[in-house]
């Protein structure tokens, strides 16, 4: 998770946005990547400061890659978002005049809010099943509430014993999250688990 001084400006304004319109701490950290001790203190920062701004970013060094490496080191990123510091590094060298360290890389990958995150987790879904999914959505968006009291949802999950690791990491800004290239597709297929189902109503619930 990204610590606060590791968050880029746009970050931090999306942190501030979000607990204003009542998102939670816990959720506001979900959604843009970070931890939720960041989410309090930069919270806070703007409550009690009325900025964000986080001191590394005027302080230190002048920055050793320059804005058209900057540029060069995000299209590398978004080419393969799972290449870990070490590959961006090596190609970063091999087209630039001065070479730089994996830590300088790591660095600059963090101040431009590159953090490395696991990718989201969606359901397995082809061309056909997103046409249908939009297409059901245009169909029921004006229904009303006495409509939608007949319906009974349910939904099902499956535990696994033996379950993928979370050692694939991506590379993504805020917003980003949902991009094909920064997730990672699951099936209800697998190892052994527990599988739970359950379904509710306007006037019932089952577990």
């Amino acid at each position: 998770m990204g610590k606060a001084a590791d968050l880029s400006e746009f970050d931090r304004g999306q942190i501030v946005m979000a607990r204003r319109l009542g998102t939670s701490i816990t959720e506001t950290a979900r959604l843009v990547g970070c931890s939720r001790s960041a989410v309090v203190s930069i919270h806070a920062k703007w409550i009690n400061d009325g900025d964000t701004s986080s001191r590394r970013q005027c302080v230190g060094r002048p920055r050793v890659i320059k804005e058209t490496g900057r540029r060069r080191l995000s299209r590398l990123v978004k080419q393969n978002r799972r290449q870990i510091v070490a590959q961006l590094t090596a190609q970063h060298n091999a087209g630039s005049s001065a070479s730089v360290s994996e830590h300088t890389v790591q660095r600059t990958l963090l101040d431009m809010g590159l953090c490395s995150r696991r990718p989201t987790h969606v359901p397995l879904l082809t061309k056909r099943h997103r046409q249908l999914r939009l297409q059901w959505a245009r169909e029921h968006r004006d229904w009303t509430m006495d409509e939608w009291k007949r319906v009974a949802w349910l939904d099902e999950s499956r535990f696994l014993i033996h379950h993928v690791d979370g050692r694939v990491r991506v590379r993504h800004l805020s917003g980003e999250q949902l991009l094909p290239s920064c997730t990672a597709g699951h099936t209800q297929a697998g190892g052994g688990g527990i599988m739970l189902w359950g379904t509710f109503s306007w006037a019932d619930r089952d577990p």
